[in-house]
């Protein structure tokens, strides 16, 4: 009924506004943005509060028509460059010029955020730490995906945990992926399911920035954000713009190993149309990719998968009058990839095989409505439907085909009000509530006239209401806010068992002091928590011609709960021709009722099941983040970050399989990580990007043959050096994975730019060396930068190049 309520909403504001028309008053506003003596092309030009706005030509130009009489405020922001308002008072068949004259904001400390209080506001006010990833990093970083991007921030770092079938997860300040929250445009509807490889699924030239919190500084969007929030923003069409780019590029060169290279190729396009008066505009996007399998040690089995993603999407508005708008966007995102070896003939015929085919849609609809005073309501409805074939085998398995189906929607509201005291001060009061509801089917499909089995059937529902107040003077901000969360969850597959629920209190609260206009002191606190569902890694199995590793819940498991602090301090200045900024945050997450694993033994089969349980002690993280940016006035660059935490259970917590196997440490977590990157403009049209990311030594289990009942075949592998026997907790070397990416820039006309570049990623070669090798590896004993050497090329064409 909800959804039927926002279908109804939407045609009623269509009617409307086709059947009333337009008021013509001819007040009109025209002019042009600047910077540095030059014109700036497609930025943004608006009235404050309402959504009319427009944006600059090609030229710097623009032209507001026909606006409401009265008087208003002019804002011209786009990004890279801070902010400027101008007010105006407009009358009827009058037109007023407005020249804007603007700043570069290389830190990007003006930019408008939402993930850090759910309103648009400057993230330097914004009451926590919000990092920005932007379409000009994923250019400089050769980034086809999300997740290539994401290493180049304080306290994150992708890894890569399976040989065989590439999957991936993010880890925020030290926990792993199912604490990190991931948002598409506000928005909670990439699941746990999409978690699991869904990371590299959404291509980075449909986002226009990606906000990052860490910690639990944006509780007021779900509790489950404990190690922080990953908000993704698709591009809005702004101008009438269009891009097409192709990238090719070599894996494996030069490698110690010799072996064959693999070929990765990428097509890309996006374009946006808007009308001429602004009311409403079309986004559209795609691309298509091909990446051939990489074997890093020539043993026959694959290191990296082979991989063809093809994805379209669009991003549209309407604007029904000068103080609504309705967004709806899509996306439609399909991806095979496969893993193991023999990948020409069929999976159950091979030794291994990982195999996945994704096919992912996700809808938005949102309205927006302000005030005559500036709040603002808003209504909105999201999904996310997932249909997945996959097969995780060995040994010419028939039986392990799998067909899993996820659907993910959620519907909310929201409403902002201000006022100019409340108790004490000025406030912002935001309340509102959605509900999530998610639905996942995974089926073992039967051979020989046999019917499927049903591996999970599983149900959730979260309904939360949140309340929060903002007050601001000039030098401090303070921000409470609560949210309320009931959550049920039932498994299908056993309907004797009663169904889970829980209500959950989460507080928030944050101060921000401005001791001078260029440094800060930040320091928050919110609850968390993760309810005992299935996780992304539930249904991502571990094969080998040894094991088979599956996951589970166990029947008692309870609620874990988190209470995170974080504290920073951060100073920009200008110093003669330098800019900089210097950030140090520390962070301290404690968890009570941690999850860990159990394990079982080893079957006859060589099944082995990881049931996750309640960790019978707490658990913690801590650490410090540190960030270090600089630019000059010509055009050179600097950024540096580096992580150093702990992340340690109490007690010590079993770490394999065999007794005694007892460790305090998170596994795959190291004490040290951080990353740099440099870009200038060498020559005119020119520009030279260098980045790299530095990866501490961490533990890294590594799981063997049993030596008492291994057979032939096995003892053979053992012999030659290909795995080990028993089990044991390794420790990884430091990695440094450096890459430089040179860009020409050629401008053949003011609305035609052509983009060649070229470069390297992983210069050095730094790979881990000591994969096991063969049929009866241990395809989870993997660490290192996800590829070898690779050296590209690309070229790019449009009247705008990010």
């Amino acid at each position: 009924m909800k959804f039927k309520s926002i279908v109804i909403l939407f045609i009623f504001n269509l009617l409307s506004f086709i059947v009333s028309g337009q008021y013509e008053t001819d007040a009109n506003i025209f002019g042009d943005v600047q910077c540095d003596g030059k014109h700036i092309p497609y930025v943004n030009v608006f009235i404050m509060g309402t959504t009319i706005g427009t944006t600059t030509d090609a030229t710097g130009h623009y032209n507001l028509v026909n606006l409401p009489e009265g008087k208003h405020t002019i804002r011209v922001q786009g990004l890279g460059y801070k902010p400027v308002e101008q007010e105006v008072i407009n009358s009827k068949d009058k037109s007023v010029e407005i020249k804007f004259i603007v700043e570069e904001d290389v830190f990007l400390m003006e930019q408008v955020v939402v993930t850090s209080d759910r309103n648009e506001i400057n993230r330097k006010e914004a009451p926590v730490i919000v990092n920005i990833i932007t379409p000009k990093d994923f250019d400089s970083r050769q980034s086809n995906t999300l997740i290539d991007g994401l290493d180049f921030t304080p306290g994150l770092r992708t890894e890569y945990n399976c040989q065989n079938c590439g999957f991936t997860q993010l880890r925020m300040n030290g926990l792993d992926g199912p604490y990190s929250q991931i948002l598409i445009n506000s928005r909670p509807v990439f699941s746990g399911l999409a978690g699991v490889y869904g990371l590299e699924l959404l291509p980075a030239n449909m986002i226009q920035r990606v906000e990052i919190v860490r910690g639990g500084g944006s509780a007021l969007f779900g509790g489950n954000a404990i190690a922080g929030t990953v908000n993704v923003i698709t591009k809005e069409p702004v101008s009438n713009t269009f891009q097409i780019g192709t990238d090719f590029s070599s894996i494996g060169i030069g490698h110690h190993e010799g072996g064959e290279l693999a070929l990765d190729r990428s097509l890309k396009f996006n374009g946006s149309l808007v009308t001429n008066d602004s009311k409403s505009g079309l986004f559209l996007y795609g691309m298509t990719r091909n990446r051939d399998p990489y074997d890093e040690n020539n043993d026959g089995f694959t290191e990296m998968v082979k991989l063809k993603n093809n994805s379209i999407g669009f991003n549209s508005y309407f604007k029904p009058g000068k103080l609504s708008k309705i967004s709806l966007d899509f996306y439609k995102l399909n991806e095979t990839r496969r893993g193991g070896n023999k990948l020409d003939q069929l999976p159950h015929e091979t030794d291994i095989t990982e195999m996945v085919d994704h096919d992912i849609t996700g809808i938005g609809l949102n309205y927006e409505r302000f005030t005559q005073k500036g709040n603002k309501f808003s209504i909105y409805g999201a999904g996310q439907y997932i249909d997945r074939a996959s097969y995780y085998g060995a040994m010419q398995d028939e039986t392990a085909y799998g067909q899993t189906y996820d659907l993910t929607y959620s519907l909310g509201l929201q409403y902002t009000y201000k006022t100019d005291n409340l108790l004490f001060l000025p406030a912002t009061i935001t309340a509102g509530a959605d509900n999530t509801n998610g639905t996942l089917k995974d089926e073992k499909l039967g051979v020989l006239g046999e019917s499927n089995t049903m591996i999970a059937n599983q149900r959730t529902n979260t309904t939360g209401l949140f309340l929060q107040n903002e007050w601001q003077s000039d030098k401090a901000k303070i921000l409470i806010g609560l949210r309320f969360d009931r959550y049920s969850i039932s498994d299908r597959n056993h309907s004797e068992k009663k169904p889970v629920s829980e209500n959950v209190i989460i507080p928030r609260a944050t101060f921000l002091y401005d001791f001078a206009d260029n440094l800060q002191f930040r320091l928050s606190y919110a609850k968390g928590y993760r309810a005992p569902q299935i996780f992304d890694e539930d249904l991502h199995i571990e094969t080998s011609g040894a094991r088979r590793i599956t996951h589970s819940n166990d029947p008692n498991l309870k609620q874990e709960t988190s209470h995170s602090f974080s504290s920073s301090i951060n100073t920009y200045k200008a110093h003669k021709n330098i800019l900089y900024e210097i950030l140090v945050e520390g962070f301290y997450t404690r968890l009570n009722n941690p999850f860990a694993n159990v394990y079982s033994p080893a079957d006859s089969l060589g099944n082995i099941e990881y049931i996750r349980i309640n960790a019978n002690s707490g658990a913690f993280v801590a650490g410090v983040n540190t960030e270090l940016n600089i630019a000059t006035i010509n055009n050179h660059t600097l950024q540096i970050g580096f992580t150093f935490q702990t992340s340690q259970f109490e007690e010590s917590q079993p770490w394999g399989e065999k007794e005694g196997n007892l460790s305090k440490n998170f596994m795959r977590t190291p004490n040290q990580y951080g990353y740099i990157t440099y870009s200038t403009k060498p020559l005119k049209n020119f520009e030279l990007s260098i980045t790299g990311t530095y990866t501490g030594s961490m533990l890294v289990p590594h799981f063997g043959l049993d030596p008492e009942t291994t057979v032939p075949a096995e003892q053979e592998a053992i012999a030659n050096g290909d795995v080990i026997t028993g089990e044991e907790l390794a420790t990884s070397k430091p990695f440094l994975d450096m890459g430089f990416k040179l860009m020409y820039n050629l401008k053949v006309s003011k609305e035609f730019f052509i983009q060649l570049s070229t470069g390297i990623m992983n210069i050095f070669n730094s790979t881990q060396h000591d994969h096991d090798k063969g049929l009866y590896r241990d395809p989870g004993y993997i660490y290192g930068p996800s590829q070898p050497r690779m050296v590209y090329f690309g070229m790019k064409l449009g009247n705008i190049l990010h």
